[in-house]
C-alpha cells in the first residue's frame, strides 16, 4: 500500500470506537474503564481543546491509525513546540506507511502553527522504538536529556 491510498483527516466522533480498538489492540491502558467510558471521555474532550491536534489514518474505508499532539509554548524557547504523545497504528497497517503519513501530517501542522520543534516521548520497551521507527523519520534521540515523571492523583 501507497502513502496515496491513506488518507489523514481530523479525528472525529464518529472514530471513537476505532480508536478505542486501537488502544485494545495495543494492551488497553489501566486507568481506563473496561466499557471504554474513560478514554471516549478523554477523546470527545481533546477534540475541542484549542492546542491539542488529533488526526486519523484511513485506508480502505477504515481508521487504521491515528496521533496525538499537543502544542507546547515554551518560555525559555523561541516559540512553540509541537509534542507528539501518541502514534498508533493497527498491528497489520503498520510498514505500510501509515505511521510515516501521520507524522508527515503533523509535522506540516505544526509548521502552519509556527512550531519551531517537533518532539515526541518513546519508551524504549515500545516496538517502534526497537525497530528505530523516529530516527528513521529524521528524529534525533537526546542523550543529555532525562524524562522524569510524577504521578498525580488528584481525583
Amino acid at each position: 500500500m501507497s502513502k496515496d491510498e491513506i488518507t489523514i483527516r481530523p479525528l472525529n466522533i464518529h472514530d471513537l470506537d476505532a480508536v478505542m480498538n486501537l488502544h485494545r489492540e495495543l494492551g488497553w491502558n489501566p486507568a481506563f474503564k473496561s466499557d471504554g467510558t474513560t478514554l471516549r471521555q478523554r477523546l470527545a474532550a481533546l477534540i475541542t481543546e484549542e492546542n491539542a491536534l488529533l488526526l486519523v489514518a484511513e485506508a480502505k474505508g477504515n481508521v487504521v491509525g491515528y496521533i496525538h499532539g499537543e502544542i507546547v509554548t515554551y518560555l525559555l524557547f523561541a516559540g512553540r513546540e509541537m509534542q507528539v504523545s501518541e502514534v498508533f497504528v493497527m498491528e497489520g497497517w503498520r510498514d505500510k506507511g501509515v505511521g510515516s503519513a501521520l507524522m508527515d501530517t503533523i509535522e506540516t501542522e505544526a509548521v502552519r502553527n509556527r512550531c519551531f520543534r517537533l518532539s515526541v516521548l518513546n519508551s524504549r520497551e515500545r516496538e517502534s522504538y526497537q525497530r528505530g521507527f523516529y530516527p528513521s523519520l529524521g528524529f534525533e534521540e537526546k542523550a543529555q536529556v532525562a524524562n522524569f515523571t510524577k504521578r498525580l492523583d488528584w481525583g
